[in-house]
């Protein structure tokens, strides 16, 4: 069967159907809540998958919290792509801010509406009918295409690192991330280290304040450093083409740590979390050694504080996978085969669950999904459907072609 014959088996109207049924069922993490989860979607495409004859594996990661996992074709020592996604979407923030109700899925001027219509219930929508278009086919695979719709990416990403300690995730040879990039081919992504620094000072009053060691102080003296900081990384990690340079940027500052806040109390610790985002090169210990010398840097301008750091979630180090690997072959293949067109390549300036896949299995990635790179986590997202059409043509294409190798 000629792999344009797969490529007729993508309805369009079934894939903006099964995305706006996903945008439709909310499946924002929410702490306080027992019933905000991705339970209620993933059980939808749980359903989804044993109507179409895949097999499935249910992982639960944490309570209210599942990988939804299905498969065709046996690996037998052939390759093994994964189509990733996941169910997690962000806070929609005030509804009265969105021109479309944020969890109506509203289809308007070639447009979904919602929130995760592209981050990315879109790109997952796409990945299932791609595998969908394949088996309904009957195309034989030379190796095993898994999806897999997975937890928590906006969060600490369970669903990935559990994922990768399973035997079906072992297995895997190379991944397709499905984030929202406009469909291009994203051969590098940015990484990410969330360093959480305290500073410890002495509690003393505010009208006395020589009775004390004040850490605010001792922030402000870690805030000047950072741009110092930002240059050092530059100059570590390697130049990319399609990633803008390294970038500190303090997120989150507070003070104190621990009671109420007093206008007459010299708090005894201070903290600020810096978001650092690298580009390929430098290995863990060569970072940490750049944020331990701006600590350091600190600490010695304001005697009688110490600071220390952690990095939240630990070092998500950038990647970067070479165009001569055979999953970057098939796919631009298979971008030229689903829509006529020459792939583009680009880069991803967050970070992924891929970045787990490559780090803790090593294998190649490249993230290409539809919707617009700048729209995630803002009100009014929207997804195409032209680039979602294309998304699961480019899917299908290239799952046949990388497993015919």
């Amino acid at each position: 069967m000629a792999r344009g014959d797969v490529l007729s088996h993508i309805d369009e109207s079934e894939l903006v159907a099964l995305t706006r049924d996903l945008v439709r069922i909310p499946s924002v993490f929410r702490r306080d809540d027992p019933a905000a989860n991705e339970a209620a979607v993933a059980d939808y495409i749980r359903r989804w998958f044993e109507t179409e004859g895949f097999a499935v594996e249910i992982q639960q990661v944490a309570p209210g919290r599942e990988n939804v996992v299905a498969w065709i074709g046996d690996s037998g020592g052939g390759p093994c792509l994964l189509l990733e996604g996941h169910t997690d979407v962000v806070t929609e923030g005030d509804p009265r801010e969105w021109a479309h109700p944020p969890f109506a899925a509203e289809l308007r001027d070639g447009r979904i509406h919602g929130r995760g219509a592209a981050d990315m219930k879109g790109g997952l929508a796409a990945a299932m009918i791609a595998a969908g278009a394949i088996k309904r086919s009957g195309r034989t695979l030379g190796g095993r295409l898994v999806v897999g719709a997975l937890v928590d990416e906006e969060g600490d990403m369970l669903g990935v690192r559990h994922l990768c300690q399973t035997p079906i995730g072992r297995a895997l040879s190379a991944a397709i991330i499905c984030e929202p990039e406009q469909n291009e081919l994203c051969l590098e992504q940015r990484g990410v280290v969330w360093a959480r620094v305290t500073v410890h000072g002495r509690m003393a009053h505010g009208a006395m304040p020589e009775a004390g060691v004040n850490p605010i102080q001792g922030l402000g003296a870690l805030l000047r450093e950072v741009p110092r900081l930002e240059r050092r990384l530059r100059r570590l990690c390697g130049r990319s083409r399609y990633l803008r340079p390294p970038t500190v940027t303090p997120t989150v500052v507070q003070a104190p740590l621990v009671g109420v806040p007093q206008s007459n109390v010299i708090p005894s610790t201070a903290v600020a979390t810096l978001d650092i985002r690298l580009t390929p090169g430098p290995e863990e210990p060569a970072v940490a050694r750049e944020i331990d010398g701006a600590c350091r840097a600190a600490a010695e301008s304001c005697p009688g504080i110490t600071i220390d750091w952690t990095p939240v979630n630990g070092f998500r180090l950038a990647t970067r996978v070479p165009r001569g690997e055979p999953l970057v072959r098939a796919m631009v293949a298979g971008v030229r085969e689903a829509t006529g067109r020459q792939a583009r390549f680009g880069g991803v300036p967050g970070s992924t669950d891929g970045t787990i896949l490559r780090m803790t299995l090593g294998i190649p990635i490249v993230t290409c999904g539809p919707g617009h790179r700048l729209i995630p986590h803002q009100v009014n997202e929207y997804v195409d459907v032209a680039e979602l059409v294309d998304a699961a043509r480019i899917y299908t294409a290239s799952s046949v072609k990388f497993l015919e190798q």
